[in-house]
């Protein structure tokens, strides 16, 4: 059912553009003000000038950080910072990183998945989306016709076939080992697969396969959208480079290093409505906060030093929320609790970090802390055609940014 194939990577030279490691960003939606402060600062060719470039004063429609990213890679290129691969290529990614005190290596690799609409169930969706966020992201994709940062997809590999090939070509070739780059506690690795035989050997593996949607629902809708606006305008393209494509980071559903996180919500204001909302909808019990560990299968309200287990009452109305993942934490505290704070005034943002969510949480602030939700669920709920409240899972961590990027015929 999935078409993947391989592509003409846009990759740096080092040799002219510096180490790696000073060179790849992360995407754009979890770069901040600061982050993005460091990253111009660690290097002028760092891939955040084109990922998510700063606004400046006196910016219009015509001159502006869209425009200067694509005045960026245009100068790179000329000058050999970047350059494209002239064969294509799958790109095979080792990521290491540390979390919870273990060492973990997720393995996946960087194809051009072809877009295919939502309704056709090939790649499958589970959350819901922003609009704000998909503008800016259309934007950039118009200016500068590359795919500056992948999309995350997740397939099923029962036999392992998939993985156990990727491990031969890596450990023994014919995948060239290309790149590396060491940041803090991760590293990330990349070979380059170009034969022939064993690209379309991999490819055809995943010919049956469907593809979740792990991480970048907007930038899959905005390729989707471009697509749209390039047949409409008849424009000529190229056959590896297609924007019938979208550059995809793909992984196993079953890796061993495939980590999702929770995302807790934090609640500012609209205390009462909050406190209406559990004496509703709950049952609620205090806990220690050293026994939070044993309490995260379920709902957790804090607040003001306090922590409150929180159970649905058998019997409370959850029929505006699906039967696939009306069980689920997330969704039963974005319905009974989290929505009527957010009804009655209250701002609400998101911390991955459950200690950071619970030193937010004093001076009239409120978390409620929520469970991660498994691969296997997320793939439940996508075949059900169902979509999670946006802001229900982060993969982490993320796929960087500048490592491979893919042109639409530059």
């Amino acid at each position: 059912m999935a078409e993947v194939v391989p592509f003409h990577g846009l990759r740096y030279d080092e040799a002219k553009a510096g180490p790696l490691a000073d060179l790849v960003c992360p995407p754009y939606d979890v770069i901040g003000d600061a982050e993005r402060d460091a990253l111009y600062a660690r290097s002028e060719h760092n891939f955040v000038r084109v990922e998510h470039g700063k606004p400046e004063p006196g910016d219009d429609p015509v001159d502006n950080r869209y425009s200067r990213a694509k005045a960026s890679v245009d100068a790179w290129l000329e000058r050999g910072v970047l350059r494209v691969d002239p064969t294509p290529a799958f790109y095979l990614y080792d990521h290491y990183f540390e979390l919870g005190g273990q060492r973990l290596r997720r393995r996946g690799f960087l194809g051009a998945l072809r877009l295919y609409q939502m309704g056709r169930g090939i790649v499958r969706p589970h959350e819901q989306t922003i609009p704000k966020d998909k503008t800016d992201r259309l934007r950039l994709l118009r200016l500068t016709r590359v795919n500056t940062s992948p999309i995350f997809g997740l397939f099923e590999d029962p036999e392992a076939r998939i993985a156990e090939m990727l491990e031969h070509w890596m450990a023994r070739g014919p995948a060239r080992f290309a790149a590396e780059a060491r940041l803090g506690d991760e590293r990330h690795m990349l070979w380059v697969l170009d034969d022939r035989a064993l690209t379309g050997k991999l490819a055809a593996e995943l010919k049956e396969a469907r593809i979740y949607l792990a991480d970048g629902h907007h930038r899959y809708e905005v390729a989707l959208e471009y697509l749209r606006e390039e047949n409409e305008q008849k424009r000529i393209d190229f056959e590896e480079d297609t924007p019938n494509y979208v550059l995809a980071y793909l992984c196993a559903l079953d890796d061993p290093g495939l980590r999702i996180l929770p995302t807790h919500r934090i609640v500012r204001g609209a205390n009462a409505a909050l406190d209406e909302a559990v004496a509703l909808s709950f049952d609620a019990s205090p806990i220690d906060r050293w026994a939070l560990a044993d309490a995260q299968s379920g709902i957790v309200l804090v607040r003001d030093g306090r922590f409150m287990r929180l159970e649905p009452r058998p019997g409370v109305d959850l029929s505006q929320v699906s039967a696939t993942w009306r069980s689920l934490p997330v969704a039963q505290a974005e319905a009974l609790l989290v929505g009527p704070a957010r009804s009655a005034g209250a701002t609400v943002t998101y911390e991955h970090d459950t200690a950071a969510a619970m030193g937010a949480a004093n001076a009239g602030t409120s978390a409620v802390l929520v469970p991660a939700v498994e691969p296997m669920t997320l793939k439940q709920v996508a075949d059900a055609w169902e979509r999670l409240p946006a802001k229900s899972t982060y993969f982490y961590p993320k796929v960087l940014a500048g490592l491979v990027a893919r042109p639409l015929g530059l």
